[in-house]
């Protein structure tokens, strides 16, 4: 996901291009990872969450394979978009997989252990994306990947002889009768369209900040891709702590810290002198944006038991699509008026929907309570 984020401007120099046309390798991944949901979420419902998997991971790795070797920048985007698409299958139906095997009341803290996958991966992305673009080319990069897609479809391969809990098959058409469900559900909408807010505002300023790092301060795109890897560890140091914090703060508390942890992040971004705070900035960046997503993740789990699917898929796309459109116009914003007023949109953005969300949150519990004082 995040492979290509200290990549941009080693591959703007390479295909002779600007940072914008070269963030297109990551809003075409977003984009098509976000699009897809929609085609594998009812799959997944009909013929089953790991198969799909591991299915589309295969052919993710082909296409990695495919980056490491485009001769040409579109090349290159065609088989991110590729990638993209068939790595999207991985996250939303392995959610649906913990939703249909793991009850309510535990599922917060699953989700967040959960989480700790995803951190090192999208740390090992940003890391290794810049330290071998440095020691050895970008392009072994995209080997280096196709490698780890190809292994985790084996293990995942095995694995599905392990019995499991399952939802019953459906007919295709049962995906549009439950998308029209999700539709006039009100909580759905809010939670969706939270999601898709939080990917438009958060993921343009997160994906740029090794380029900005790189261009004012003249890093390497090895320090650079280490300093946004921080951004998973923020996210780890949320998932080994989350039961705790879960009950101190509870999920409305979550979503409001959340918001003002990650704009005090781009705060220290504007206001730094030298690279070295933004180690402190993207830490506490990955702790602020996990605080409000797993929040909104465990509410997405249960917008519709009966079409949890559907629900994951719609809830992924609004995701992937928000981060898409997001990087593509922050890297516009970026070249044309600096990095600067990015980080800034993104932190009064990020606090704004961190309590909007908290407060839809502490309403609906409130809802909740009285509906169960009152008599039946």
């Amino acid at each position: 996901m995040r492979l290509c984020d200290p990549l941009l401007p080693v591959l703007a120099r390479e295909f002779d291009t600007t940072l914008s046309a070269a963030a297109a390798t990551t809003t075409g991944f977003a984009l098509a990872y976000g699009s897809t949901q929609l085609f594998f979420g009812p799959l997944g419902d009909r013929v089953g969450r790991l198969r799909v998997i591991v299915a589309a991971i295969a052919i993710a790795a082909a296409s990695s394979v495919a980056c490491a070797i485009a001769p040409s920048l579109s090349l290159l985007i065609a088989a991110r978009v590729a990638t993209g698409a068939f790595a999207a299958a991985a996250i939303p139906l392995s959610l649906g997989w913990i939703g249909d095997n793991v009850r309510f009341e535990d599922r917060q803290p699953v989700l967040a252990r959960y989480l700790i996958g995803q951190m090192l991966g999208m740390t090992t992305g940003q890391i290794g994306g810049g330290v071998l673009a440095d020691l050895i080319g970008w392009r072994f990069a995209f080997w280096v990947i196709a490698l780890l897609f190809a292994g985790a479809a084996v293990m995942l391969y095995r694995s599905m002889r392990q019995p499991a809990a399952a939802s019953p098959a459906q007919p295709p058409a049962a995906f549009i009768r439950q998308s029209l469900g999700l539709a006039t559900d009100r909580w759905a909408l809010i939670v969706i369209g939270t999601v898709t807010l939080e990917g438009i505002l958060l993921f343009g300023a997160v994906a740029l900040v090794p380029s900005y790092l790189q261009r004012v301060f003249e890093t390497s795109p090895s320090v650079a891709g280490t300093v946004s890897a921080l951004f998973g560890l923020g996210g780890m140091f949320y998932a080994m702590n989350a039961r705790r914090l879960i009950t101190r703060l509870g999920p409305a508390g979550l979503s409001r810290s959340g918001g003002f942890l990650f704009a005090a992040a781009m705060l220290v971004l504007i206001l730094q002198p030298a690279w070295q705070p933004a180690i402190f900035a993207t830490l506490l960046a990955g702790l602020g944006y996990y605080m409000l997503h797993n929040t909104l993740q465990t509410q997405a789990t249960q917008l519709s038991p009966a079409a949890r699917g559907a629900a994951i898929a719609w809830f992924a796309t609004g995701l992937w699509l928000g981060q898409g459109v997001g990087v593509s116009v922050a890297a516009a914003v970026a070249q044309r008026h600096g990095f600067l007023l990015v980080f800034g949109a993104s932190a009064l953005g990020l606090v704004a929907l961190g309590l909007g969300f908290g407060q839809a949150l502490a309403a609906r519990a409130r809802e909740q309570a009285r509906q169960r004082q009152s008599p039946a």
